[in-house]
């Protein structure tokens, strides 16, 4: 179990980046390869673990590699991370979300770019092509807090 464990970190490593920027105040997660669903999973699992390290409710998502969702991971990040994230830290989060102009599109049209937008009063998503009006939203959005 221990090496599977290992294992399945150094993949989950190589495929991911988490940094936080203190000066920001922004958790940035950045997708290198498409993961599997474990390793997103993860991912975004120890995303969550740092925001709680670090007390950020600022959350920048590169998702430009990582590519769409499968319906049960898209399913999951709805409604069980953003939920869960919700209940644990009870606070407003803000989740800038970077992706291709392509991914952009089926956001668009196939979950609705309104629909997260108004996702919860606790968690508020961005969807942007690019990098610097991913930031300035979640610039904008700390000092409209």
């Amino acid at each position: 179990m221990v090496l599977v464990e290992r294992e399945v970190r150094e993949v989950l490593e190589s495929n991911l980046q988490l940094k936080y920027r203190k000066d920001l105040d922004i958790l940035y997660l950045r997708w290198f390869r498409v993961p599997d669903s474990e390793q997103l999973r993860q991912g975004y699992l120890l995303a969550f673990e740092l925001a709680k390290e670090v007390k950020s409710a600022y959350w920048l998502f590169d998702l430009r590699s990582r590519g769409q969702l499968s319906p049960e991971d898209e399913a999951w990040m709805l409604q069980t991370f953003f939920p869960k994230v919700e209940e644990e830290l009870g606070h407003k989060n803000y989740f800038s979300n970077l992706v291709t102009p392509s991914h952009y599109s089926y956001i668009k049209e196939c979950i609705g770019i309104d629909y997260l937008q108004n996702f919860s009063e606790q968690s508020k998503l961005g969807v942007f092509v690019s990098e610097q009006d991913a930031v300035a939203w979640l610039l904008k959005s700390r000092a409209d807090r």
